[in-house]
């Protein structure tokens, strides 16, 4: 997570706290493996889609802008005939002003009920469940929200001083500091060195996982805790457990996987930027392919991704439709979980927060968009494979091939216009020789000596499938 200093003047008053009755425990959860075989599209609940489906613009996106959980329920189409089988909504507690994003809870037991009640959550997971669609909670264990006044904690579930790290500004050259100094300088530091915290927070998100039906969570801040606290918070929510460590040395990175299930495939996102948006060799990308297999115990369940609500939108970096293409087709079909950040779809382009944060109703929800009908191409054949995924099956300055089930998935750098001829290996997934089709621009060719040889069309990727 990062922080938006300008949403920190919305602070004024807090919330007050409301028990929640018990959780009902739930059955069968979907283990690591499950999640492998999901396609993740994320959501910011308050931007997503509101109840009465009204479409006016959000006048400060720094605040509320009346995205809700039944907003969600009623478009779960829209994402699914994308080819998502997975959803990943914000954080759900009550929040301190202005945390529309989620992330400032105060009671961490209530709920928020700027995006609907307990009915309207469970309605939504439910919903999603019924359409086979997993569903993914966004999860806060370091910090609470900013205070209206320094050291007043009233209606917070961590109500008093002592229940913090003293405040203190980040030396990120300091783990301990990394651990117990406040983010942002201003979010109070939930002191996890306190056993009685630590009973508090498992229970908080058991209580959040068994009382709503949640198929996984997705950890905020994780580099800010000490790793030893991430075991038993895992065990207690009882689900899968992604986590972010926003850092891109597979090292740093990797180490947190000793500790929970996952972790969000930063690493990666900054190869794909430096390849994509930034026209590196895609020596870069492979380079950081083997040091992930080298540091991480299982790369298959990172998620992967090309935008998200805490980095500018790849469109603000490179307005290139084409290369942006090539960069989900990677997400979509390569290595680990694909996530695809709500809007991508849409083409949106936001830069820093907020403005990464837009609202989707903005669009229309128009499944006619190019890129909509891209995504829901290419997840297509993920959804038609056994999911398995060799990576640099051909490696080259600007063109980069790799297999995914059945698929050769052909990727370049060159930018929209470019018709290049280039010629790949095939890899040890696709007959040597025969016949094999584009699904993206319907070209077909014909292999020999384990290669094929062909014209790019407009710079985009080329996803090759035997010809029926």
């Amino acid at each position: 997570m990062k922080i938006s200093v300008l949403s920190l003047a919305a602070v004024a008053t807090l919330f007050s706290t409301t028990a929640w009755s018990r959780p009902v425990i739930l059955s069968k959860r979907a283990t690591a493996a499950d999640w492998a075989n999901r396609a993740i599209y994320q959501i910011l609940t308050d931007r997503f889609a509101r109840t009465d489906e009204s479409t006016s613009a959000c006048s400060n996106l720094s605040d509320y802008c009346g995205g809700t959980y039944a907003g969600i329920t009623a478009k779960l189409d829209y994402i699914s005939d994308m080819g998502f089988d997975a959803i990943w909504i914000s954080p759900i507690p009550k929040n301190s002003p202005g945390g529309y994003h989620g992330y400032w809870a105060t009671d961490f037991y209530g709920l928020n009920e700027n995006f609907g009640s307990e009915e309207d959550l469970k309605a939504l997971v439910d919903a999603a469940h019924a359409k086979k669609m997993y569903v993914m909670l966004d999860v806060v264990a370091n910090h609470a929200g900013p205070t209206a006044t320094d050291g007043d904690y009233s209606g917070y579930t961590f109500n008093s001083t002592d229940r913090y790290h003293p405040q203190c500004k980040i030396n990120y050259s300091d783990q301990k500091s990394v651990e117990q100094c406040w983010v942002a300088d201003v979010l109070p530091d939930i002191n996890t060195e306190d056993d009685s915290n630590v009973e508090k927070l498992n229970d908080i998100v058991s209580t959040w996982v068994q009382k709503y039906g949640f198929d996984g969570i997705r950890i905020d801040t994780v580099k800010h805790v000490r790793k030893d606290f991430w075991p038993g918070y895992q065990s207690a929510a009882g689900v899968f457990a992604t986590g972010e460590v926003f850092d891109g040395n597979p090292a740093t990175v990797a180490d947190y996987q000793n500790y929970m299930d996952s972790v969000i495939n930063y690493p990666i996102y900054y190869a794909l930027n430096d390849v994509f948006a930034s026209g590196k060799a895609f020596g870069r990308l492979s380079e950081v392919l083997n040091a992930n297999k080298a540091a991480f115990k299982n790369v298959d369940v990172l998620p992967t991704f090309v935008d998200n609500h805490d980095n500018p939108r790849f469109l603000n970096t490179n307005k290139d439709i084409a290369l942006f293409k090539n960069a989900l087709a990677y997400v979509l079909l390569g290595q680990g979980i694909p996530v695809v950040y709500y809007g991508s779809e849409q083409s949106f382009a936001g830069g820093a927060d907020p403005a990464n944060r837009e609202s989707l109703w903005s669009s229309g929800f128009d499944t006619s968009a190019d890129v909509y009908k891209f995504i829901a191409t290419v997840n297509g054949v993920r959804q038609k494979s056994d999911k398995s995924v060799t990576m640099d099956v051909d490696v080259q300055d600007k063109v980069y091939a790799f297999t995914h089930g059945n698929a050769l998935v052909v990727l370049n750098n060159y930018g929209s216009g470019a018709k290049n001829e280039v010629t790949v290996k095939l890899g040890s997934s696709i007959p040597g020789d025969g016949a094999l089709k584009d699904v993206i621009s319907g070209a077909s060719v014909t292999a020999s000596n384990g290669a094929i040889t062909f014209t790019l069309t407009d710079g985009l990727p080329a996803i090759f499938t035997a010809s029926s």
